[in-house]
This record gives structure tokens, sequence and C-alpha cells, in this order.
């Protein structure tokens, strides 16, 4: 069973509709219908926050970790550049509460802005990339990011609440 099939049948047998798993894994519920039509393939904390979800090893979703965007290394690095522009510190002691703050700041922004961010921070994209895949322009892209980052940052100083 392919990684298309595997989401698919996971998703069913807990009742689970497409909009659904796309708000728990904060990506589009375009994204998780590309995901299912195994025309795109999902980057490893999406994975991740699905294997958690379903109650699944990551390696029952996507066996072959190679062909996800983001190691552990490079989550780690974002992690640290959060960190440095949020002042939470993302020491392995403290990853649940960047976790926390995180998963907050990302259900709290639009659908677009928690997808250019997504882009950005998490599957490591760059700007151009995310201006091509969205048809923006690269110094709009740049601008929301920035704007997104000034308010990641409020987020955090508040401790988590809007």
């Amino acid at each position: 069973m392919n990684t298309a099939e595997k989401i698919i049948a996971l998703r069913a047998e807990r009742g689970i509709s497409q909009q659904e798993l796309a708000d728990a894994v904060f990506v589009s519920r375009s994204l998780v219908s590309m995901w299912e039509a195994g025309t795109r393939i999902p980057d490893s904390l999406s994975v991740e926050k699905m294997a958690a979800l379903f109650n699944v090893s990551e390696e029952e979703i996507l066996s072959d970790r190679k062909y996800a965007f983001a190691s552990s290394l490079e989550r780690k690095l974002i992690g640290d550049e959060i960190a440095e522009f949020t002042d939470v510190d993302s020491s392995p002691g403290n990853k649940e509460q960047v976790k926390k703050i995180m998963n907050g700041f990302l259900q709290s922004i639009g659908g677009v802005d928690r997808e250019l961010f997504m882009s950005r921070y998490f599957a490591m994209k760059t700007c151009k990339a995310i201006s091509e895949e969205r048809h923006m322009n690269v110094s709009t892209v740049r601008w929301r990011l920035s704007k997104l980052r000034k308010k990641l940052v409020l987020y955090a100083k508040k401790g988590g609440k809007k």
C-alpha cells in the first residue's frame, strides 16, 4: 500500500473528512487531496502529526522517509530560528512549550497565512518557490512572512494567547 492509499485508509477508518485532517495537520484541504491522489508527498511534520492523530507509527504512513522534506536536523534549525524571533527557548527540555505556542499560533492565523508560514518554516521552501506555487509576487510573500513573524512574536510574548 502506498502513502496515498495509507492516508485514505486511515482517514476512512477514523471517519475523518479531508477538511478535518487538513485542520489537524495545519495544511489546506486541497493539499490533503493531492496527498491522497499521490501527486504530493507529505512533509515530515505532517507525517508526524498524522501519526499522532491516527495513533500509528510515522513509518506506517510514509515508509520511505527519504521523500519527506524536513529532516529532524532541519526541524531543529527551524525551531532555533523560531526561538530566535520569539525569545522562546527551543532546547530539547522545552520542546513542549515551543510546540504548544506553534500549534496555538497556527490555529490562530488564517488558511493562506498558515500555508505561507508552513511552506517557509516547516517545508523550508524559499520565498521564490512559494511565490511561484501561489502565483504571488516574491516581495508580497516576504512582506506577509514578516508580518507573520511579528504576529508570532506577540503571540509568544503573551504566553500563547491571542
